[in-house]
């Protein structure tokens, strides 16, 4: 059987027929991996881990990047806030009482 320029992925199935071929039965099969082929099966698994983890990485340091001058903006306008209108803070909490 040849299995060439199929586009086929991932891992040659285990104690099958097809672990018996010869190489060029998967010849332009870029994404096959395991025997018979020279290409090791979870190199590419990992890789694609290592770079989820960086994406991951990525996205808590964009929710800092974002979190950190909001928070600071937010209490700077608010103590301005109250050093020139405190009546307003007033107002706001007698209605809670």
């Amino acid at each position: 059987m040849n299995f060439s320029y199929n586009r086929l992925e991932g891992p040659i199935p285990q104690g099958t027929q097809i672990q018996g071929q010869d190489t060029s039965s998967f010849a332009d099969n870029p994404e096959l991996c395991g025997a018979p082929l020279q290409e090791t099966c979870g190199r590419k698994e990992k890789e694609e881990a290592t770079k989820q983890e960086e994406d991951e990485a990525f996205s808590w340091i964009a929710v800092a990047i974002g979190y950190v001058p909001g928070v600071f903006c937010g209490l700077t306008i608010g103590h301005i806030l109250f050093l020139c209108k405190p009546y307003w803070f007033v107002r706001i909490f007698h209605s809670f009482t």
